[in-house]
Formats: structure tokens, sequence, C-alpha cells
């Protein structure tokens, strides 16, 4: 199997249970000392996210998915573009949530790139603009300015 078509298929196992919720299968294609970058915190505008920063290993991934699932209720996610090259895949989300303490929605499209070494995934980086998620963090309701 080449490297592309390893990839693919860590990275294909990893969408499919992410967007199923099937955590347990989606963990099993971390590597135990995965790093994970969930956005870079910048203090007063992103980390309301409390799960955001970066994590290694797959317990400390755990850990921060674990806060998410908490604060977060994923309506729908699903997989809508997925690109390979060798050791890299980047999967274009599409996500649905609602903020479990505001009850207020939020809808964004992230990418995720993975890359793959060994039939693990040894890095784990998210990019996206959180202020949707933010805006429903806070109770602002879409189209509604706090001031």
């Amino acid at each position: 199997m080449s490297n592309t078509e390893e990839t693919r298929k860590v990275a294909e196992t990893w969408f499919e249970a992410l967007t199923t919720g099937d955590f347990e299968t989606a963990l099993n294609t971390l590597d135990e000392n995965v790093e994970w970058i969930n956005y870079t915190i910048v203090p007063g505008y992103n980390d309301d996210m409390k799960w955001i920063g970066t994590a290694r290993g797959r317990e400390a991934v755990l850990g921060t998915l674990q806060i998410f699932t908490g604060a977060v209720d994923v309506k729908t996610e699903k997989l809508i573009n997925l690109v390979v090259e060798g050791s890299q895949a980047f999967g274009v989300i599409d996500e649905v949530s609602v903020v479990k303490e505001t009850g207020v929605e939020f809808h964004i499209e992230f990418i995720q790139s993975l890359t793959v070494r060994d039939g693990k995934i040894v890095r784990w980086k998210s990019y996206t603009d959180p202020s949707e998620i933010i805006r429903a963090l806070r109770g602002d309701k879409p189209g509604e300015v706090n001031a």
C-alpha cells in the first residue's frame, strides 16, 4: 500500500468515526503521542472555547473532546471534501451544533489537517473562523450585536 493510500484509509476511518460519533474508533486512529492543535488561544477573544489549545497524547485529546461534548451538542457533522497526498490529509467538515448552556446554535465549516505515519494520526490541526462558536457561547443569537 502506498503512503497516500494508507493516509486515505486512516483519514476516511477518522472522518467516518468523527461524523457518526464513534469516539472509540476515532481515538484508535490517533498515535499514542499525537500532537493535537485545536486553534491557538487568543486571550479575551476565543478563550471562551475551553476545549481549544494544544494537547499531546491520546488521553489529553480525549479530555479536550469531553470538554467540547460537555459544552456543545453536535446536531450534524459531515465531511464535504477530502484531499490526500502522501502523509497529509485535509478534510473539510460542515457542522451545526448548539451550545448547551445558552441554547444558541452555530453553523461552521472547518478544516482538519492530518499527518499520518505508520497507520496512525501523529499530528492533527484544526482551522476555522471561530466567530460563530464564540457568538453562540456568549448567548448572542444570529444577527444580534452584543454591545
